[in-house]
């Protein structure tokens, strides 16, 4: 496999505990290449990978097979897990991507155990079987970003958990502008704006808008809030991430950050949501949807998953794959140290 970002020809044989993954030259071209899957033990070979390679996007798309007598014994998963690890470790690129039948509930399974995100189902996108019978396929991506945050989070532990607030340049730290008169709010979003260095401007044309969905935001997140038995001492929370996220410090152009160990904090005075939520309400998923921490924690603890491999999940199930939890602080005097 020869592009730009990559070059696989004569590529080392990848090992795992019980598995070979040999490269196959005479099979392979200029941006395909081929893994032959083979048992340690007896050399025996059992399934295979395929690799198209994109120079352009920098990205491969997989196809993998196992043979049938092999099967449901995790050989498949060990396989894309190793091809994985080497895929990010070893070479430049970016992104890896595989889709399958939406009846394939076995690949579905290792897709997802291998940390795969979810990015969409094509519903009856192809003819399955002799008959022509209609199925959907499912279509899961990994970026080399995603695959660094989940590697950087495989020790986290709940103890150890804390969220952090991110700002735009020209803003005060710990801030919520929802807590100023509505004229002083669009005064300061003038100058927020002019000052900004983010991708997104949210304080210039767009904040009127902003505004409105911000208050109708914060008047569901407080309700949900107080329905499970939070006690908030705020109407408008400070907002932070649970974890740490560096897309923030690319986003908003600097690298400002303040984290406050989740500890610390009351279970009944901090709320969580899976994705940023205004996002979250503007798309329906207003039920269920905003916990305290006793009912977050709980729900890691009922997934069977490490605390890593939740916070990575979660914001997927959600349809925002590779993105945060958002936390929402509701009393300031836990801020005091920090301002």
């Amino acid at each position: 496999m020869r592009g730009k970002y990559m070059n696989l020809s004569g590529a080392e044989e990848i090992t795992s505990c019980r598995l070979i993954l040999r490269p196959d030259e005479k099979c392979s071209g200029l941006e395909t290449f081929i893994w032959t899957i083979l048992l340690k033990e007896c050399r025996k070979i059992i399934g295979h990978f395929k690799a198209q390679y994109e120079p352009e996007i920098n990205k491969i798309t997989l196809q993998f097979a196992l043979d049938e007598v092999w099967q449901n014994k995790k050989y498949m998963q060990e396989a894309l897990k190793t091809l994985t690890d080497y895929l990010f470790e070893k070479t430049d690129i970016n992104r890896v991507e595989a889709h399958c039948n939406g009846k394939n509930k076995k690949a579905v399974a290792v897709m997802l155990k291998c940390g795969y995100q979810l990015e969409g189902q094509l519903r009856q996108a192809q003819s399955f079987g002799s008959d022509g019978e209609k199925t959907d396929i499912i279509w899961f991506a990994l970026l080399k970003t995603d695959y660094l945050r989940k590697k950087a989070m495989a020790d986290l532990t709940v103890d150890g958990l804390v969220i952090t607030n991110y700002r735009e340049s020209g803003g005060l730290p710990l801030r919520n502008i929802m807590r100023l008169p509505e004229k002083e709010a669009f005064l300061l979003a003038e100058r927020l704006s002019a000052a900004t260095t983010s991708r997104n401007d949210r304080y210039g044309d767009y904040f009127e808008r902003y505004y409105q969905k911000r208050a109708a935001t914060e008047k569901w997140l407080y309700n949900r809030f107080l329905e499970g038995g939070g006690r908030p001492k705020t109407m408008h929370p400070i907002y932070f991430v649970l974890g740490e996220h560096s897309g923030f410090q690319s986003f908003f152009g600097n690298q400002d950050k303040i984290s406050i160990p989740l500890s610390h904090i009351d279970d009944m005075e901090v709320s969580f949501t899976p994705r940023d939520s205004m996002h979250l309400r503007s798309m329906g998923m207003t039920e269920g949807t905003v916990w305290n921490k006793k009912q977050f924690f709980r729900m890691i603890n009922d997934s069977e998953k490490s605390v890593g491999e939740f916070i990575f999940d979660l914001p997927g199930l959600f349809h925002n794959p590779g993105s945060y939890i958002e936390v929402q602080l509701w009393n300031d005097a836990y801020l005091a140290d920090y301002l």
